[in-house]
């Protein structure tokens, strides 16, 4: 498409999901009609115990699609790379797969705070390791995906959505800035 469209910017697209079974321990099934279906979800502190850090090797994939795009678009177009957000991400890790109402996750910000923090936490240092890793491979920027973010009222997005973000962006510019000295 980029060579009949000549854009200004360009994405190779894989689901937000993509890190979560080979790169930290969260393996899950993608079936038609309910989508991805994550066969152990993380609700309590001994799930915990599974996760491990992300192994980027894993993702070899991503990162040579990103070279050869960077590669093929030159200085023609910028390559996008994107994630999803620490809240989003596990929305989907809390509950095993979509959902409509959030009830499971919301609850565990009442119940089971540390758990929720926890996960989170994990979850976004994997994912800084995984913005700096497409970077690396030729992504000129990122975009962080937070769609389910909204589900949250404003005061509770204050405090676990917004500030996971901001921890992977400010990581993931202090790399960068770090790359040019």
């Amino acid at each position: 498409p980029w060579e009949a469209f000549r854009t200004d910017r360009v994405i190779i697209f894989s689901d937000i999901l993509t890190p979560l079974p080979a790169a930290f321990g969260v393996p899950f099934d993608i079936e038609e009609v309910r989508g991805p279906v994550i066969q152990s979800p993380i609700r309590d502190e001994d799930a915990l115990k599974e996760l491990h850090p992300i192994d980027l090797e894993k993702l070899n994939s991503v990162g040579e699609s990103l070279k050869i795009l960077r590669n093929e678009v030159g200085d023609k177009a910028a390559v996008l790379g994107f994630v999803g957000a620490p809240w989003t991400i596990a929305t989907y890790i809390v509950k095993g797969g979509t959902t409509r109402t959030y009830t499971t996750i919301k609850s565990m910000y009442h119940t089971s705070p540390y758990v929720l923090e926890t996960l989170l936490s994990h979850i976004t240092e994997a994912i800084t390791d995984y913005v700096i890793y497409q970077v690396k491979y030729g992504a000129h920027c990122i975009q962080i995906f937070d769609s389910w973010g909204g589900e949250l009222p404003p005061h509770m997005r204050e405090h676990w959505s917004k500030p996971y973000i901001k921890q992977v962006s400010l990581q993931s510019v202090f790399y960068n800035l770090s790359v040019y000295d």
